[in-house]
This record gives C-alpha cells, structure tokens and sequence, in this order.
C-alpha cells in the first residue's frame, strides 16, 4: 500500500434535500469563486450525500471539522481556517 503525499485541505458540502433547500448548490459556487480569487489551489471541494444534521444545513465539513447553518458571509472564516492549517 502506498499513502499518498498530496497535501491538499478537503471541503465536503452536503447536498441532501435540506441542505439542498437551505442554499448549499449557491454556497458551492461562491466558495469555489473564493478560493479562485484568493488563489488557494490546494482545495479539493467535494459533494457529498446527507451527513446527518438536516435541520441545521447547509452542512460542511472542513478539514475534519463540521459546520453548520453555512451561508456565503461564513465564507472568509472558512478561507482563513484552510490559511492557518498545517496541511
């Protein structure tokens, strides 16, 4: 087995129904425009199915981290998270 050496930060958006409902397609689209704005490369941004916390969606999780209720202001606290990562 072979553990790969990319260090990229991985960003998991729900797109379950609620989440769906709650804004998660347009909060997709302006983080991927941030990131290209801010130049931040090393991003894999991934749909993924329901992660369990409808009523509180959109959900993402960052690095490990989940967060709730994420809407495009949130969106500079996340850029600044991925800046001050050690991956």
């Amino acid at each position: 087995m072979k553990l790969s050496q990319n260090s990229n930060h991985h960003i998991f958006i729900c797109t379950g129904k609620d989440c769906k409902k709650n804004g998660c397609e347009g909060l997709k689209s302006e983080l991927k425009q941030s990131l290209k704005e801010n130049n931040i490369k090393n991003v894999k941004l991934i749909k993924t199915k329901c992660m369990d916390y409808c009523k509180l969606g959109p959900n993402l999780m960052v690095n490990g981290k989940l967060l709730h209720d994420c809407k495009p202001k949130d969106i500079p606290v996340i850029l600044d998270e991925l800046k001050h990562s050690p991956r």
